[in-house]
């Protein structure tokens, strides 16, 4: 097959197929769009496709197609992380910080200690999902964050879907994602700068990672700042500026080894409040279902899913346990004592293991710096879709009681 029609027709499928699944009403009860998406890039891989009919596989994603989706891929979930850090309002994570510290910690301690436990178990009993660069401290660490990973817009599109957007619990949800975000991003930046091998190698990230934030806080935060005090700004000098800010921020943060998705997300944070809106508007719906989907494509290239493997399904059950258990109790004991009904404190629990794309960005973080190898990457996605799609019955079951029957969903095309 010729490679630009090969192409088109992997985007045809990538871009139109999951989102007609999606459309059934059967699933957009209990999936959002991304998992779905998802879900399609995994069976296009060597997962499905790739047993299935290797002769298409073999013509579809000849090495020019593959080139190709690599560079859309990059750029797609560049765009999605900076999206994702111009959802993250200041005055908003410093009033979740005063309300709901102790949630807040609990939801990313605890599932963070039991990852690190899952993390040791899973070099003991299948050293094979040992990245080739990770120490065991370092590997086990990567499988914490992946355990402690909420995914903030995808969580947004569910509480939409179940009508609990614009209530207390769903507004104490998003402020507890929020935080989760930032905290996960800057533990990200830790290892992986402490992960370069050597005490020398180390430093030097280090010191060229604080110069990196230092430059993007200090001055290129006010420097926006002071374009956007400026009435008439056209929206196109906006967009620019903004892509240009982006890209910057994502190279030097590659070139200094901090990787270039926490450039981006940086880059996203710094955006003026008064830009964020319409950039979000312009930006995030494309991103979502023209680039995206290339980003789910190479991940499912690169996961292989293997149901009839018992040390695939070990993985995948010490992951899962330790996502589900750290996540509902670190979120609803503190959220009890603090004083939430045992409802509510459970409901937020349940909500706060929503994964969603969020975890595929960072598995394909640390799949890349040689931390996590094939099979803890195929386990750990897995659980991604596995938690995001019991995300809305649990919560669905924790308030049933209180709230009756609760109003049927809202279909919402956000991604997480």
């Amino acid at each position: 097959m010729h490679d630009k029609a090969a192409l088109l027709l992997v985007a045809l499928l990538l871009v139109l197929g999951p989102w007609l699944i999606w459309r059934i009403p059967a699933v957009r009860r209990v999936a959002p769009l991304a998992v779905v998406q998802i879900l399609g890039g995994v069976l296009l891989g060597p997962t499905a496709l790739g047993r299935a009919a290797p002769e298409w596989h073999a013509a579809l994603f000849g090495s020019q197609v593959l080139g190709a989706l690599g560079g859309l891929s990059t750029l797609g979930v560049c765009l999605y992380v900076f999206c994702s850090g111009m959802h993250l309002q200041g005055p908003a994570l410093r009033d979740g910080i005063r309300r709901l510290g102790a949630p807040a910690v609990g939801s990313m301690a605890l599932p963070l200690l039991l990852g690190l436990g899952a993390g040791m178990l899973m070099a003991a009993w299948w050293p094979e999902a040992v990245g080739p660069r990770a120490s065991l401290p370092a590997f086990a660490t990567a499988v914490g964050i992946c355990v402690a990973v909420t995914a903030l817009p995808v969580l947004a599109a569910i509480l939409q879907e179940m009508g609990l957007l614009a209530t207390r619990l769903g507004q104490s949800a998003l402020a507890l994602a929020a935080l989760n975000d930032l905290a996960l991003w800057l533990a990200i930046a830790l290892l992986l700068a402490l992960a370069q091998g050597d005490a020398g190698a180390t430093l030097r990230t280090g010191g060229m990672s604080l110069l990196w934030m230092a430059a993007m806080g200090l001055g290129v935060r006010p420097l926006l700042r002071r374009m956007a005090a400026r009435a008439g700004t056209p929206a196109g000098t906006i967009l620019v500026a903004s892509l240009s800010v982006l890209f910057a921020a994502a190279a030097l943060a590659e070139a200094v080894g901090l990787g270039l998705i926490i450039g981006a997300f940086a880059a996203g944070t710094v955006m003026p409040p008064e830009w964020r809106g319409a950039l979000l508007a312009r930006m995030e719906p494309l991103t979502a279902a023209a680039l995206l989907p290339f980003f789910f494509m190479t991940t499912g290239l690169r996961a292989t899913i293997t149901p009839d493997s018992l040390a695939f399904l070990g993985l995948l059950g010490l992951v899962t346990a330790a996502t589900v258990v750290g996540k509902v109790a670190g979120t609803a004991i503190p959220a009890r004592l603090a004083g939430e009904s045992w409802r509510d404190a459970l409901a937020l629990g349940a909500l706060m293991q929503t994964k969603g794309l969020m975890e595929v960005v960072v598995l394909a973080v640390l799949l890349d710096a040689g931390l996590i190898a094939a099979p803890a990457f195929s386990a750990l996605v897995a659980m991604a879709i596995l938690c995001t799609v019991l995300t809305t019955p649990l919560t669905r079951l924790v308030l049933a009681s209180r709230i009756g029957i609760i109003p049927d969903p809202v279909p919402a095309e956000r991604h997480g």
